[in-house]
Order: C-alpha cells, then sequence, then structure tokens
C-alpha cells in the first residue's frame, strides 16, 4: 500500500549525478533543461509502492536516491521479486513504449526519492533525439538479456546456488554495513525466497548449510558474508 508521497526538493537534471548512468544521459543541454523544469520529485518511504502492476503507465520514474524491488505477482498471488532498482536506474518505459499496463510492482525497500517525467514529453523526445530512442533500445535490450539469463539458471540452477547467487546480489546492490561483512540490507527468508523463487522452507535450509560451512554468520536477518570466493563458488559462478 503507498502510504506517503512526501515533495522533495527538485534537483537540476545538469547537475544530478544519476542522470548519466539512466535513460536521459543522451539529452542534450537544452532537452535537459526542459526535462527539469516539467519534472516531479518525491520522496517515499519504506513499503510505499509507486508502480502497482496491471496499471497504465503515465511517464518514467528516475531514482535518485534508495532502493525499490521491482516484484511481479504470479497466478496464485505469490510475489516474485525480479530484481532490485537503485540510483541511476529509470523505471516504467518498457510499459510507456508498449502501451500496455505495468507488468510488475515497484516499491520503496528503503527511503527514496524519485524524479516522475510525463509520458507526453517523453514521446516527444524520443521522436525528436534519436540517441535517446536508441538508449531507451539498449537498456530494453539489457532487460531483455537479464530476463533470459535468469529463466535459464532457474531452470539449470540448483536452490543452493540461486541462495548464493541472491546473497551475491544484495551484496553487490546493498553493500555492506561499517564492518565490512555484513549485508547492508536485512530480508526476511521470505523475501529471499521470493528472490530465488523458491518455498521459505527451502532457504533457510540452504542458509543453514552455507552457515555450517563457514560461508556465512547469520543473526536473525542479518546476513554476514565470512568467506566471499567460497559464496561465489557455491553460486557456481566465475570470481
Amino acid at each position: 500500500m503507498q502510504k506517503h508521497l512526501l515533495p522533495v526538493v527538485e534537483a537540476d537534471c545538469a547537475s544530478c549525478g544519476t542522470r548519466l548512468s539512466g535513460v536521459f544521459a543522451a539529452l542534450t543541454v537544452l532537452e535537459t533543461e526542459e526535462v527539469t523544469s516539467v519534472k516531479t520529485c518525491t520522496r517515499i518511504d519504506k513499503g510505499d509502492a509507486i508502480i502497482r502492476q496491471d496499471e497504465h503507465p503515465r511517464g518514467i520514474y528516475c531514482i535518485h536516491s534508495g532502493h525499490l524491488k521491482v516484484t511481479r505477482n504470479g497466478p496464485d498471488g505469490r510475489e516474485q521479486i525480479i530484481r532490485f532498482a537503485g540510483p541511476g536506474d529509470s523505471l516504467g518505459y518498457a510499459a510507456l513504449v508498449s502501451d500496455s499496463p505495468y507488468s510488475y510492482s515497484a516499491t520503496a525497500v528503503d527511503t527514496a526519492s524519485l524524479c516522475f517525467v510525463p509520458r507526453e514529453i517523453i514521446f516527444r523526445l524520443v521522436r525528436e533525439n534519436t540517441h535517446l530512442t536508441l538508449r531507451l533500445l539498449q537498456i530494453l535490450s539489457h532487460e531483455l538479456e537479464d530476463t533470459e539469463r535468469r529463466v535459464v539458471e532457474i531452470a539449470r540452477k540448483s536452490v543452493r546456488e540461486r541462495v548464493a547467487e541472491a546473497l551475491l546480489i544484495l551484496r553487490e546492490t546493498f553493500g555492506y554495513e561499517a564492518d565490512g561483512k555484513t549485508l547492508n540490507m536485512t530480508l526476511t527468508r521470505e523475501e529471499i525466497a521470493d528472490i530465488v523463487g523458491t518455498a521459505p522452507e527451502s532457504v533457510i535450509r540452504m542458509l543453514t548449510d552455507l552457515k555450517n560451512e563457514e560461508l556465512i554468520e547469520t543473526e536473525g536477518r542479518r546476513i554476514r558474508v565470512k568467506n566471499l570466493r567460497g559464496l561465489v563458488a557455491a553460486a557456481n559462478l566465475v570470481d
């Protein structure tokens, strides 16, 4: 449930450090100024949804700070975490381009600041700026590649490998706490299961195995990586 949408001080897109890694990196100076003049900026709290599956898109959300989980509900109503989105990422462009409802929901996992750019200006910029069009195609292609890779991994990798890889994804996305070992994100076993695509009981069993092998330590929801190289090997990835 969306609880709070708090306005924030609107930043100049030209000076935004995350813009260069996002979809609007291809804009000219004048186009960037125009986007700055029409966009609205919002802060959302943990648990707030900015995008809901099956709603129709009105524009693109650009993440300035914080993280959101991108999820999709299956036929049985169970939530599947597709990926996490963070600073520099944009949400909503695929549905906008295809003129179809959102195929996913996006919910904050910590306090996040986002900017919203309405569809009208996006469509006009796409028509006028071929570099922006190419940028959108590149991002959509990368997402398709990631989706195809995930389908193959779910089909071929064991639950153990997928749990280990999920922990590495959390490490890459959220980093460590001050000790340099504890993942800077606490998720329930159910949420980790939603990333992996398995039952919570299987996640609990695999985490226990990784703990017994001294690859990780657990304390409640907190997970500490003891042996990063061993965890990479457990995920069947190349270090």
